[in-house]
């Protein structure tokens, strides 16, 4: 190997490092509350080597989530794309698996966290949406956008509070939040509250 090409993967390890520093201190602490020095200082190095890679947290952040929201989709593609019916119990046990993607989104506010977290859910609509929604007949056509992303804000929601707070077996918290949402489609989409049609026993 050449000295420059060491050099290059050098420089690479080194902002690989950099980025889980950060992003141990992000969810450790929120973002806001993480400033430049505290990466140096969690590495054992100077403010000046860290900003040789990075310009600002935000910058890090923003690096941390893309890596993370790029391989998303592929993560999610077996379930997503799979012969079998989707189930929406499945779907919240494979967010869970996102563990620190849900904890970085949450670990801010502000117009970066919001754009990131449309495209979190985003990459999980748009598959929903092309394949799942006409077989499970959720409501008339105007109605399935504002539905998908009523199901899709109480599966995040239903996964960060899961790993963040605990509480119920992820399994059991699954079968309840796969009954309460084919019940509340199979109402919207005029076929009753029981979610008998939507082929479920709510009971």
């Amino acid at each position: 190997m050449s000295s420059s090409a060491a050099r290059r993967l050098k420089a690479e390890d080194r902002r690989e490092q950099i980025l889980a520093a950060a992003a141990a201190l992000f969810v450790e602490r929120g973002f806001e509350a993480v400033g430049m020095a505290d990466v140096a200082t969690a590495l054992q190095t100077s403010r000046p080597t860290v900003y040789a890679y990075f310009a600002s947290t935000e910058e890090m952040l923003g690096a941390l989530l893309d890596d993370r929201l790029q391989d998303l989709p592929a993560r999610l593609e077996p379930l997503l794309t799979d012969e079998s019916e989707l189930s929406f119990g499945r779907l919240f046990l494979a967010l869970l698996e996102e563990r620190e993607l849900l904890l970085l989104l949450g670990s801010g506010g502000g117009p970066l966290f919001r754009e990131r977290r449309r495209r979190f859910l985003a990459a999980i609509e748009s598959r929903l949406e092309l394949r799942e929604l006409q077989r499970r007949r959720m409501g008339p056509g105007r109605e399935q956008p504002l539905l998908i992303s009523l199901v899709l804000d109480l599966l995040s929601s239903a996964a960060y509070e899961q790993v963040t707070a605990g509480g119920a077996d992820p399994e059991t918290r699954a079968q309840v939040l796969e009954r309460f949402i084919l019940g509340g489609v199979a109402a919207v989409a005029g076929h009753g509250s029981s979610g008998q049609d939507a082929g479920i026993s709510v009971s």
